[in-house]
């Protein structure tokens, strides 16, 4: 009888954790030094869920229009070869506040920036909290 109840809580264990599909993480992160960081993680992917390499991810506290001025640009880093791009916003909503703040992906071109992104993450970041996704592109 024990065994079955382990097998049982086993199984509904197991089941729990692969049913949860999450497309946001939100952690806490404190450093060694105990003090708080507060990042935005993003992995810039494709619809076939490949990583995107050399796409300009900028951050803004409006929402981005197409076809519209951008509205100004408040960070901007380059996916490297794995896709990935990381904002440390710490010290910018200790001034700014929590936000929210819209993230775009664009590609250089000779007029400025193309508009890539498919999707189009938004967050509300505060002091110490890690959030993760990815951000599709055409």
């Amino acid at each position: 009888m024990k065994k079955m109840l382990m097998l049982f809580l086993f199984t509904g264990t197991l089941i729990s954790c692969t049913t949860e599909d999450s497309e946001t993480e939100i952690t806490t992160n404190e450093s060694t030094s105990g003090s708080t960081t507060a990042t935005v993680n993003l992995n810039v992917i494709n619809s076939s869920s490949a990583s995107q390499s050399g796409y300009i991810v900028m951050m803004f506290n409006r929402e981005v229009k197409e076809n519209q001025q951008l509205p100004e640009i408040l960070f901007q880093k380059t996916s490297n070869s794995e896709g990935n791009v990381s904002f440390d916003l710490e010290d910018y909503i200790a001034k700014n506040g929590n936000g929210p703040y819209f993230f775009e992906a664009f590609l250089k071109t000779s007029n400025g920036f193309s508009l890539e992104s498919i999707t189009h993450p938004t967050f509300l970041v505060k002091s110490g909290q890690s959030r993760t996704t990815s951000i599709i592109v055409k």
